[in-house]
């Protein structure tokens, strides 16, 4: 009567052998232990609960993971690569250049609920430290979502750039999902399609410091 059960942790223990991979466990050891901490407390469960509770376990914790690492996105203010029309996150080797009147900013997470305030209050914080801003760029590349939530967020963010004086331009949306956000949320009519551009380098040839400027944003007051 025992002989199924055995021959069952047999083959599990068989295929367990060959579906672990122990260098690849070692990297994520040093690399990554907050993912490596994931991996032994779903062991640990698989083997401690049933199978499918220890499974359920494993998906859910690297769910919350996922959105732990959306919560803590800020937005960031880009520099321009010398010599180019590039626009890319500062860094120790490269401080990039800098336009006078001009912000340029990126969010490098999808926009949701989870870190609309944190989008909201970092963008802010970067308009109101930067000295006669008169025209901030969101840098969109990376926004490939917008829901509800972040879409306030986002209105209240342009109209606090405008109490400041400075007009606020979208470039490199390229998210199919994320333009059809901006137009079901009115931002697309807001901001003005004058002002969503392929390029940072074409909004700032457009609006930048200098430039003849449109007398106010669509739909603002």
């Amino acid at each position: 009567a025992d002989v199924p059960q055995a021959a069952l942790a047999g083959v599990l223990m068989y295929v367990a052998q060959r579906i672990l991979r122990w260098r690849v466990a070692a990297n994520v050891y040093r690399q990554a232990p907050v993912e490596f901490a994931l991996i032994l407390i779903t062991m640990v469960a698989i083997v401690v609960l049933p199978i499918e509770t220890g499974v359920a376990i494993g998906i859910g914790l690297s769910l919350l993971h996922g959105i732990w690492g959306s919560t803590r996105t800020e937005p960031i203010e880009l520099a321009q690569v010398p010599g180019t029309s590039v626009w890319w996150p500062p860094s120790g080797s490269s401080a990039g250049e800098q336009r006078s009147g001009v912000l340029v900013a990126a969010f490098q997470a999808p926009l949701s609920f989870v870190n609309a305030d944190r989008f909201k209050r970092g963008l802010s914080d970067l308009i109101d430290a930067s000295e006669d801003v008169q025209l901030v760029v969101l840098e969109a590349s990376n926004i490939v979502e917008i829901d509800y939530t972040a879409a306030q967020a986002l209105i209240d963010t342009i109209r606090h750039c405008r109490d400041k004086g400075a007009v606020f331009a979208i470039a490199r949306m390229e998210s199919l999902r994320a333009q059809a956000a901006l137009k079901r949320f009115g931002i697309a009519d807001i901001v003005g399609a004058e002002r969503i551009f392929h390029s940072v380098d074409a909004a700032i040839k457009k609006l930048g410091p200098g430039k003849p400027q449109l007398k106010k944003q669509d739909g603002m007051p």
